[in-house]
């Protein structure tokens, strides 16, 4: 069971990898292989889950750390599976972007508060480039986690469970300079010098936005780490609107 989890963590990280990528560069090929791919996600999650029912029906622990542990288990996997279907959706929007553009990223002027260097000029490369950075930190904060699951490492799992804060900073960089793109008088020349532009930022909203849910995910995972390894419950906290 632990091997399957583990491996679980594996496909989904090659899956943001690949995502990824082929924002980076367009890449309709590994987009395409990102969403096929994710059926072993799910299978792979439903035969966990199958195992850990086994497991508990079988052996029946009546408490104490292998009870955590199987119990857990089931939701570890789902949030994995769910963080995959995060890469599967962006891969998705990929593909619905890629017929919208016209081989250029459009460049937009915005006044300096929205800019995020001193040339004071956001463009959908610059924003582009600040998701694939969100994008390695989410993937980051995944591999810490999964490498905390496989060493029981409980401290590791707290200290990552802060790092989703990291994450949550640059997602809303990202978006910030995303709706600077599009705010007020500038939306109107834009649209007039690029009719897809909306549609285009529309998608990159949505995909920053489960970029910034895979270190969710991760959340969810540390805390059901510490609490196999310790009993001990954290309080959740969701994130302010």
């Amino acid at each position: 069971l632990n091997e399957q989890i583990i491996r679980l963590g594996s496909l989904v990280d090659e899956a943001l990898e690949l995502s990824l990528d082929a924002l980076a560069k367009g890449d309709i090929a590994a987009a395409s292989m990102v969403i096929e791919n994710d059926n072993l996600i799910d299978s792979l999650r439903m035969a966990i889950e199958e195992h850990a029912v086994r497991l508990l029906t079988l052996q029946q622990p009546l408490g104490g750390r292998d009870l955590r542990y199987l119990t857990s288990s089931l939701s570890i996997a789902g949030d994995l599976e769910r963080a995959g279907d995060g890469a599967a959706g962006i891969a998705q929007l990929i593909l619905r972007m890629t017929p919208l553009r016209d081989g250029n990223l459009s460049q937009i002027k915005v006044d300096n508060d929205g800019a995020p260097d001193v040339s004071g000029e956001i463009t959908e490369a610059s924003v582009t480039r600040g998701m694939i950075d969100l994008g390695k930190e989410a993937r980051r904060v995944l591999q810490g986690t999964m490498k905390a699951f496989a060493n029981r490492d409980s401290r590791a799992a707290r200290y990552l469970r802060e790092e989703d804060d990291v994450v949550d900073v640059r997602y809303h960089l990202v978006r910030h300079d995303l709706m600077a793109m599009m705010a007020g008088a500038r939306a109107i020349p834009a649209l007039q010098n690029d009719s897809m532009i909306l549609q285009r930022v529309t998608y990159l909203l949505w995909i920053a936005h489960k970029l910034e849910r895979v270190s969710d995910h991760c959340t969810n995972i540390c805390e059901r780490i510490v609490f196999t390894e310790e009993g001990e419950k954290i309080v959740h906290e969701p994130d302010p609107a």
